[in-house]
């Protein structure tokens, strides 16, 4: 019959499974009833029984191992929600031996779970209770020992079950690579913020050489057109006196120029003295 039991590795409280019962969780997960013996061994020989057992250090230090059959997803996170039950535990290694047989398991390749076989095992216990889980107690732990399983992880797969398997638990994000892809996004940022900057410089410089060469051109077209205003002298000073106004004289405009010349008052002339010869 089930007794309490310390998970090792921090695990906390749990359920240790006898080993007709831990047969009986195998088969009542869709494990065959042949194999239920060498399974129980292996159970006992990687947790001892105790639901709550934990290897954070498995496999070199590279993985975490959870529950009665120690499963991992090769990572530090949590191969599903219900690795510290009975049924949830058993569900694991049923789906793990479907996929590679027994050779996951360390004890099974080195002969360790030998050990824990009878010459005549018990029969299962397919009534067994694998939902416990150690109860409130082992179920309180769970979140403690998440945090602390994968520190490096920041976002991580959710975890649940199709039909009878759990899938899920995985990290997707590591926190160092969470950390490289915002560094990226500050450099790129900070790139296209350079590049608007030299863009609005640019146009800037344009502008103004745009306008000191409209300013050169209109300077030298001023330039050549028109001439300077041309004052004419004054004549007389008296009453009686016409002083022109001013004219202006343009390249090739003689007769112009004749023109108001001859506009200008002349002086009166004075007539001329004439002497006759007198006659005798």
């Amino acid at each position: 019959m089930s007794s309490a039991c310390q998970g090792a590795g921090g695990g906390g409280p749990g359920t240790r499974y006898t080993f007709a019962e831990l047969e009986g969780l195998w088969i009542n997960a869709g494990g065959p009833a042949a194999l239920a013996a060498t399974a129980a061994a292996i159970a006992l020989a990687e947790s001892g029984g105790c639901t709550s057992d934990l290897n954070p250090t498995d496999n070199g230090g590279t993985q975490t191992s959870w529950g009665l059959w120690q499963i991992s997803n090769g990572t530090h996170g949590v191969p599903g929600p219900n690795w510290n039950t009975g049924a949830g535990n058993a569900a694991l290694a049923v789906a793990k031996w479907k996929a590679s047989g027994f050779s996951p398991w360390g004890t099974f390749n080195s002969g360790k779970y030998k050990a824990f076989l009878n010459g005549n095992p018990p029969a299962p216990d397919t009534g067994v209770n694998g939902g416990a889980g150690g109860g409130s107690a082992g179920g309180a732990s769970t979140p403690a020992t998440l945090t602390a399983a994968n520190p490096d992880c920041l976002i991580s797969f959710p975890s649940g079950k199709v039909l009878f398997l759990t899938v899920g638990g995985q990290c997707i994000l590591p926190k160092s690579s969470a950390r490289g892809i915002a560094g990226a996004a500050i450099l790129v940022n900070g790139g296209l913020i350079m590049l608007a900057g030299v863009v609005i410089l640019a146009a800037y410089g344009l502008k103004s050489s745009a306008a000191r060469e409209v300013a050169g051109t209109l300077a030298g077209a001023a330039s050549k057109v028109g001439g300077r205003p041309v004052k004419p002298p004054a004549y007389g000073s008296g009453p009686g006196s016409a002083v022109a106004a001013p004219v202006r004289v343009r390249r090739g405009g003689q007769g112009q120029a004749a023109a108001a010349s001859q506009a200008m008052p002349r002086a009166p002339r004075k007539p001329r003295a004439t002497s006759r010869a007198s006659g005798p």
